[in-house]
Order: structure tokens, then sequence, then C-alpha cells
């Protein structure tokens, strides 16, 4: 693969089964720059615990962009598109889907098993080529068997299933139930997996706890059946216009902004952006679209 920081071991290992987990993904100074961002939403279990009155109001999940640049950062990293690339087989990987989500000791997670493809696709998945969704999740602290872990099933148990419903309930199908996987992991991990595999939230055992996690879907740009946020919904937030500020062109194209070289940029798109985004690098854009103008 692209990325030393999944493995072929490890691809081969979500392809058999439709799960792996690929533990330290993030580096010790990312895992340390999100967690400081995360703060900035969610108080730790010992803050909850101490108080938790205060924090009646606060919300399950939290959809990108996010204050600070970590988190952000996670959401379009790197390693992630050129993962996602490989697999999908192009270069133009969109991102559908970026939730935070906080869970605290004495909430009510535990699930039926069941597939994610419900609000993530209008049709059914697909998962080979361009037509998969890739998706995964990110642990930004230990998750034990204690702290509510996602339970997964592998497709050697769960191949047979049919698509529709997309949930199983232990009544139908107990076997499945008792082959189920607990995906505890250090902080930093990644879980990767599909809109295929059929997994569920559990209950938390610990007295005082919380499990913060990151919940990332991408598929293939153009692939308009296909996806769960309205990113220029958020185009007058102060969190997405820092984002499109100090991303790269390659992450500003994760979220669906036009690429250097596409045919939207033109001189009075050009200054338009410069003025609606005063402190984007605007070159590559200017420089492709120059390039494109000269070529005919």
């Amino acid at each position: 693969m692209k990325t030393p920081r999944i493995t072929d071991e490890q691809v081969a290992h979500w392809l058999e089964h439709d799960y792996v987990v690929i533990p330290g993904f993030l580096t010790t100074d990312e895992l340390a720059a999100s967690n400081a961002d995360l703060r900035r939403y969610y108080p730790s279990a010992d803050e909850y615990f101490a108080a938790p009155e205060r924090y009646r109001t606060l919300p399950g999940m939290l959809e990108f962009p996010y204050v600070g640049d970590a988190l952000n950062h996670v959401a379009t990293h790197p390693d992630l598109l050129d993962f996602v690339g490989e697999i999908l087989g192009t270069p133009d990987v969109f991102l559908t889907q970026s939730l935070l989500w906080g869970k605290y000791s004495g909430g009510q997670y535990d699930q039926a098993l069941h597939r994610d493809y419900g609000n993530n696709t209008l049709v059914v998945p697909r998962d080979d080529g361009a037509f998969r969704q890739v998706a995964m999740i990110i642990y930004y602290e230990d998750v034990t068997d204690e702290h509510g872990p996602t339970r997964v099933v592998s497709q050697r148990f769960a191949g047979e299933v049919p698509l529709v419903p997309a949930v199983v309930t232990i009544d139908e199908r107990p076997d499945l139930y008792a082959n189920e996987h607990a995906v505890t992991a250090t902080a930093g991990s990644l879980l990767l997996y599909s809109e295929q595999t059929l997994h569920r939230g559990s209950e938390f055992r610990a007295p005082k706890g919380a499990r913060f996690s990151h919940h990332l879907v991408y598929r293939a740009a153009g692939y308009e059946w296909m996806g769960f946020q309205a990113l220029p919904r958020e185009g007058n937030s102060p969190e997405m216009r820092r984002f499109i500020e100090v991303a790269t062109p390659r992450q500003r194209s994760a979220i669906g902004f036009p690429a250097p070289g596409h045919a939207y940029w033109n001189d009075a798109t050009l200054d338009g952006v410069a003025l609606r985004y005063p402190k984007m690098d605007l070159g590559p854009y200017r420089e492709a679209a120059n390039c494109s103008t000269s070529t005919g």
C-alpha cells in the first residue's frame, strides 16, 4: 500500500473479515493535538462526573469542521486519503462523514447488530472498486472491554446474511452475537470496516468512564447516491473558513472544493475566492488556471 501506516497484512485481514484494527495509527503528536481540540467540545471523564449536571445538554455527535486544526487534519489525513484512493482505484477521494462522538458511563449505547448503509447511501452497498465506501473509527483514548467497545462480526460468519434488512436482532441470529469480536484498542488506533460490516455499539461497564471516537467515511468523487453530510451548508462557519484557508489543495478537494486545474477556475472565480478566503494560498489554483488557459 502507499501508506506505511497501514500494512498489506492489515488490508488483507480487512478484506477477508470486513474489519481490522490498526494500532497506533496516529503519531504521539497528532494524538496530543487532536485531544487538545477534542477538549474544546467534550470534558474528560473526571470533569464530567465531577459535575454531570453541567453537561446535561452536551451533544452526542459533532460534525466536521471543527475548531482548531488537528481534528480537521485527521479527517483529511494524507495517509488516509492515499489509502482510500488506492482501495478505490482513483485519487479523487471524497469525505462523506466526519463525526466526533463522546460517550460516558450511564448512557444507553447497547445496540442490535446492524449495517450503516441506511443513512449513507440511497441504494445498497457494493464493496468493490470505486463503488466501495470506506468506513473508519479513530479512538482518542484507550478502549477496554469496560468502555462500550464496538462489536463486529467477521464476514466468515456474516457473509451469507442478506443486506436487507440492515438490522439483525439477537433473537433472529444468536449465532452471530456469539461470534462477535469486541474492538478494544489503544488511543490513536484505527478501526477499518465497511458499510457491509455487521457491528454494534455495546454498553458501558466502567462506572465512570468515557470514550471519544472519530467516525469517518470516504467514497470516490462523483457517486452522489452515497453521502451523509452536506458540507457546503457549513460555508459560513468560522471553522470551515479556517479549514479552507490552512488546508492543502488535496485536503480541500476531499470535501468537494474544486481542485487546481478544474474548469471552474477562471479570473473571476479566482479573484472572488481570494476575497472570500483572504488567507488562502491560491498559488496552485492560479498557476494551473494559467497553464490551462495558455494551452487552450
